[in-house]
């Protein structure tokens, strides 16, 4: 069957090539960057929770993404209220944190270059592909 987003996943390859690389050259994993990432938005203290809800990562691969980054003194762990934990970045880390701000200056560099209508027609079009093909995936029947 011929795709109809045979551009566009050429288009997304290219894109997550891209984070990739901004990952391998700051010596991390795809998800260590994405928790960086997360941080932007979060800061200090950040419930471990919102990463895998943020990334859509799994539960498994942000606590091993964790794990990895403790014992590179990136972050560290403490109880907070509940069952929550919540994260910090180590020095070491938050100078790893500035490396992924020079990535989201890019992103907003590229962002800001566009009209206001057209970011939010990108916004608008990507927003309602993915709610749509995450309603339809969900009411694909198991095999």
């Amino acid at each position: 069957m011929e795709s109809a987003f045979k551009d566009w996943d050429y288009i997304e390859g290219m894109i997550d090539s891209a984070y990739h690389e901004a990952a391998l050259k700051m010596n991390l994993s795809d998800s260590e960057f994405s928790i960086l990432y997360i941080f932007n938005e979060h800061q200090e203290g950040c419930n471990q929770s919102a990463f895998y809800k943020e990334s859509c990562m799994t539960k498994s691969t942000v606590n091993s993404a964790i794990r990895k980054m403790e014992k590179k003194e990136l972050l560290y762990l403490t109880p907070g209220s509940g069952r929550n934990t919540q994260v910090f970045l180590t020095e070491k880390g938050k100078l790893m944190e500035d490396t992924v701000y020079r990535v989201i200056e890019i992103e907003n560099e590229i962002y800001n270059g566009w009209t206001p209508e057209e970011r939010e027609l990108f916004m608008k079009l990507n927003r309602d592909f993915a709610e749509k093909l995450s309603d339809k995936v969900k009411k694909l029947p198991a095999l």
